[in-house]
C-alpha cells in the first residue's frame, strides 16, 4: 500500500524573520494550507487594534494641524511687540481663531526657560540654551532724524559728522551702552564715537525726542517703517552700510516645537516677516546681508 508523504509548505522569509524576532511560531507547520497558530492569531488581533489606534492618532493630529487650538506663550522684546507683532496679531487670530496667545514682555531676559514661554522673538543674537533657533530675517541699520532736526542742525553727509550731533545711545540687554557706530562703503570702513544726552533700552520712550527733532538715532529698518512711510523720519547716509545690525530671531522651546499650535504660530510669523521684508523702506537699496556678532557681544557673551 502506497503512502503519500505530505511536505510542509515553505514559509516566507519575512515570516521566518518575524518568528525569530518574536520567539514564536506563527504558522502551524502541520496545517495545509498553512494557518496561523493560536499565538499568531492573538498577535494579529492585537496588531490590528494598534494600527487602528495609530491611524486614529494620525487623523487627530491632521485635524489639529488644520484647526489647531490651545495656548501659545509668546515672549518678545518690547520693540518687537510694538513694531512687528502688533500688526500681525489680528491676522493670526482671523486665520486661527482657536489658538490663544499669551504675550510676555521679555525685558532684558533672553532665556526661554526663565520666561516660561514656548517661543521668544528678539532682535539680536540668542544666548546658548535648550531651544531651536530660526533666523527670520537679517536687518539693516538706518540713521534717521526728523525733518525739523535737519532744518535746524543740518544733515550728516559723512559718518564722521555724527560725532558733532546728539545721538541716542542704546543700552543692550547685557548692559552695554553702544557708543561706537561702524560703517562701511566699498572697501572703506569708518568707526564713529557718538554721544548724546539720552540713553536707554526702551525704544518707544527713546523715539519721543527723535520725532521731536532733538536727536539723531540709529534704528533697525524693520522698526522704521511708520516714520519713513509718513515722512516724520528721514534716513541719512544711505550710501553707507551700518555694520552689525541684529537679525530678527525666533527661539522655540524644543518640548513645544511639535505641538500643532506652536508649529502654525512659527510658520505664520515666518510667512509674515517674509512679507514685511519684501517691502522694506526705503526702497531701492541693495539687498540686506547677514551681519556678524559685534565685539561687545563677544566680550559679554562669548
Amino acid at each position: 500500500m502506497a503512502h503519500t508523504i505530505r511536505e510542509h509548505a515553505p514559509r516566507p522569509k519575512v515570516v521566518k524573520a518575524l518568528e525569530a524576532e518574536l520567539g514564536l511560531v506563527l504558522l502551524d507547520p502541520a496545517s495545509h494550507p498553512l494557518r496561523p497558530t493560536r499565538e499568531a492569531a492573538a498577535y494579529g488581533d492585537r496588531a490590528r487594534v494598534l494600527v487602528a489606534e495609530l491611524q486614529s492618532l494620525d487623523a487627530s493630529v491632521h485635524d489639529q494641524a488644520q484647526s489647531p487650538s490651545g495656548l501659545v506663550v509668546v515672549a518678545a522684546q518690547s520693540v518687537v511687540m510694538h513694531f512687528v507683532l502688533a500688526d500681525l496679531l489680528p491676522r493670526f487670530h482671523a486665520r486661527y481663531p482657536g489658538v490663544q496667545i499669551d504675550l510676555i514682555d521679555a525685558g532684558t531676559s533672553r532665556d526661554l526657560s526663565q520666561l516660561e514661554a514656548d517661543v521668544l522673538l528678539q532682535f539680536g543674537w540668542p544666548l546658548p540654551q535648550e531651544a531651536s533657533l530660526r533666523t527670520l530675517a537679517p536687518t539693516r541699520w538706518l540713521v534717521v532724524a526728523s525733518p525739523s532736526y535737519g532744518a535746524r542742525h543740518g544733515v550728516p553727509r559723512h559718518p564722521s559728522d555724527l560725532a558733532r550731533h546728539p545721538c541716542v545711545l542704546f543700552r543692550t540687554p547685557t548692559g552695554e551702552v553702544i557708543r561706537r557706530w561702524d560703517f562701511e562703503r566699498g572697501d572703506e570702513q569708518v568707526q564713529v564715537a557718538v554721544d548724546g544726552w539720552l540713553r536707554g533700552d526702551q525704544r518707544v520712550a527713546l523715539d519721543a525726542p527723535l520725532y521731536a527733532g532733538q536727536v539723531v538715532a540709529r534704528i533697525n529698518d524693520m522698526t522704521a517703517h511708520p516714520g519713513l512711510r509718513d515722512g516724520t523720519l528721514q534716513p541719512v547716509l544711505l550710501d553707507w552700510t551700518g555694520l552689525n545690525a541684529p537679525p530678527l530671531n525666533l527661539l522655540i522651546r524644543r518640548a513645544a516645537a511639535r505641538q500643532p499650535r506652536v508649529r502654525i504660530w512659527v510658520d505664520f510669523i515666518a510667512e509674515q516677516v517674509d512679507r514685511l521684508t519684501a517691502h522694506r523702506l526705503p526702497a531701492g537699496l541693495s539687498p540686506v546681508q547677514p551681519s556678524k556678532r559685534p565685539d561687545w557681544f563677544k566680550r559679554r557673551v562669548g
